[in-house]
């Protein structure tokens, strides 16, 4: 499950659902509005959420979900805190005031900043509108009737609409390019892996590189996600197989 914050006021949370038929996930933030979900069509799929898990009746496809995470408003300044690895964008208007821990990699586009974090954090910002001086008298007030105001259901499939196009560019990008998104660690785990011909076992890893567990649990997942290798449980134990080298 990819996970995408985008730092607008309110924030809104969008999560991009692998297939399944019945998809059970458990929430990065709990949600302060209702979670919608829709499959790759755009039409909206059966979900309820029940003590912080989310359940979507996707049948056999994936789905993006989306919602308003609960968030804390001081003086104009939004806190959000997200747990595990998520992208959050800050479109332009947007000033990123803090962020615990730092990202794991900053990106910047025409639609704005990208910040990739490898584990939970709290981000903090501010959102700006930025109003033209009018040159000329402002009209009248008429009385010809309002336009109704779009349901909230309708804006945030919207949002979900546009952030989906930019994040699918962002990843596909991200995936196609060359090593520039991994340390040290990384290439020495995918070199041993190509020298034992493209499998071992995790415990192998983490003797052969002497790291450790949490430190080798996070650049294996790391890799996972960036699509370098494959993470295979075999009863109590796991092997690690290579997708594709460096």
């Amino acid at each position: 499950m990819l996970a995408l914050l985008n730092l607008t006021a309110p924030p809104v949370l969008l999560l991009f659902l692998p297939a399944a038929l019945v998809g059970n996930y458990t929430l990065p933030v709990p949600p302060a509005s209702e979670v919608a979900a829709f499959s790759p069509g755009g039409a909206p799929l059966p979900t309820w959420v029940l003590n912080g898990t989310l359940y979507v009746l996707q049948g056999g496809e994936p789905a993006v979900a989306v919602y308003v995470p609960r968030f804390f408003n001081s003086s104009g300044v939004y806190s959000v805190a997200v747990e595990g690895p998520f992208v959050a964008q800050a479109p332009p208007g947007v000033m990123v005031v803090e962020a615990k821990p730092q990202p794991a990699r900053v990106a910047v586009n025409k639609t704005g900043l990208y910040l990739y974090f490898d584990t939970g954090a709290t981000i903090a910002y501010q959102a700006f509108t930025i109003q033209p001086t009018p040159t000329t008298s402002p009209p009248p007030a008429t009385t010809s009737p309002t336009t109704p105001t779009p349901p909230i259901e309708w804006l945030l499939v919207a949002v979900a609409v546009a952030v989906v196009a930019v994040l699918a560019v962002v990843f596909a990008r991200r995936r196609r390019g060359g090593c520039g998104d991994l340390g040290d660690v990384d290439l020495a785990l995918l070199k041993f892996l190509e020298s034992r011909g493209g499998s071992a076992e995790r415990a192998e890893l983490q003797a052969a590189l002497n790291l450790p567990k949490t430190t080798l649990h996070r650049h294996l997942h790391k890799l996972a996600r960036y699509g370098y290798v494959r993470l295979v449980q075999e009863g109590p134990r796991q092997r690690v197989e290579l997708l594709r080298k460096c």
